[in-house]
Formats: structure tokens, sequence, C-alpha cells
């Protein structure tokens, strides 16, 4: 999908987050090299790369690269506590997070989570470990996927029971994808504003990968704070 992107508009705007922008092209260059980071590391297709981010341009590369490793997807809410963490990193097996650094307090202690290999902290200085693990190792070739592999991991909010991992194949997304920029008739000029959680499947499919169908700009919405 981001090579389509890039073979449809590749010079043009990907994503855009305050004064941050980037071009499919750049997108493409930076999410293949954190996910040669990720495979630095011993991550390997199917393992599970959970989530823990605001809105923000990480998110869509991890997203984007965890893809490219052919590795698993887990979004967790920046709402959610320790508690209801833990439970999702050990019900899922995550191996890698991706977390907020400013949540690191939230993030369950190794006894808590003795599955979780790395952790990696997101912060907005350029020496972050996020920006490290990007600069780690060189780009590679995407992994091989079936379209019925996981792609991502949703979970529900467990109304009446424990939270459940819907699991989402690669061709569902796809063809979600497929159906938004068909029915909205969106291509590569379009602009859409992710103003609700990337974490949440509307954010993560409805704006982030329906965007990268068309080859079109995806603005980031930083999460609203009214205190």
């Amino acid at each position: 999908m981001i090579a389509d992107a890039v073979a449809e508009n590749g010079d043009g705007e990907a994503l855009v987050c305050g004064t941050t922008r980037l071009s499919w092209r750049e997108v493409a260059e930076q999410s293949a090299k954190v996910a040669a980071g990720f495979s630095k590391l011993g991550l390997a297709p199917g393992d599970r790369v959970a989530i823990l981010l605001g809105n923000r341009i990480e998110f869509v590369l991890t997203m984007f690269a965890a893809a490219h490793a052919g590795l698993v997807t887990v979004l967790l809410s920046t709402r959610q506590q320790k508690p209801e963490i833990a439970y999702v990193l050990n019900d899922c097996g995550a191996r890698c997070l991706v977390h907020e650094a400013t949540l690191a307090d939230r993030i369950p202690d190794a006894a808590g989570v003795p599955g979780l290999a790395h952790r990696i902290a997101v912060s907005d200085d350029g020496a972050s470990q996020f920006a490290r693990l990007r600069d780690s190792a060189k780009a590679q070739a995407p992994a091989e996927v079936r379209e019925e592999d996981t792609a991502m991991i949703l979970y529900t909010s467990g109304t009446t029971g424990r939270p459940k991992g819907a699991m989402l194949a690669h061709c569902n997304i796809i063809h979600s994808s497929m159906v938004f920029v068909s029915c909205l008739k969106l291509t590569k000029a379009d602009r859409s504003i992710a103003a609700v959680p990337l974490a949440h499947v509307t954010g993560a499919v409805a704006n982030v990968t329906t965007m990268a169908r068309c080859a079109g700009a995806l603005i980031i919405m930083p999460e609203f704070k009214a205190a």
C-alpha cells in the first residue's frame, strides 16, 4: 500500500502534524528504517508490537513499519491505566511496546509482563529511543505476508467481561480502505483530518490506511485536553 502511494504521489504531502510535514516518499523511507530496527531487535514476522502513543507521526510510522516487517500491531489507548495495559500486553503476547515517554509510569515492570522484551520511548527530542531505533539499521525489503495473516489487533471495551482482541487481517484493512476511497471518491488531492484517536479503528483504518490507499494527506490533530 505504501509503495503504491509512493508511485502515485511520492513527493506529495502524506502526514502533517504541527510543524512537521512528510511526503509519501519520506514516510516509506522512515517506516522501512523503523522496520529494520525492529528486525535488528530480533522481532520476527507474526510478533506483536503494541503502540501506546497519542496522535503523532511516530504512531503512523510504527504502524507502517510493523506491516513492512510482517509484525502485528496492537493498539492501546493513552487513557488506559497500568492494570488494563498489563492485561492487553500479556493477552496478546506483545514482545515490543512503543510508548509515550510521558506514560512510562503506566507501563508494568518486567515481572508484570514477562514476555515484553523491548520498550521504546517516544519523545519530541531527536535523541529519543524511537529516533535511535529508526537510525539503527539499513532498510530492507518488506517481509512476505499472506492476505489472511493478522495485521492488527484491537481490543473491545470489555463491558461484559475481559476485553477481547479483535484480529484484523491484511485483507480486512485493505478492503475497508478501498471501500472508503471508492465511496468517498478520494484522490491524492484530498486531505483528511484525524480528529479521533489513531488508536481507534476509525483513526487507524478510516484515516491512516485510507489516506495511504488514495495517496492523499493526513492531517493529524494531537489529543485535545481541556485542562
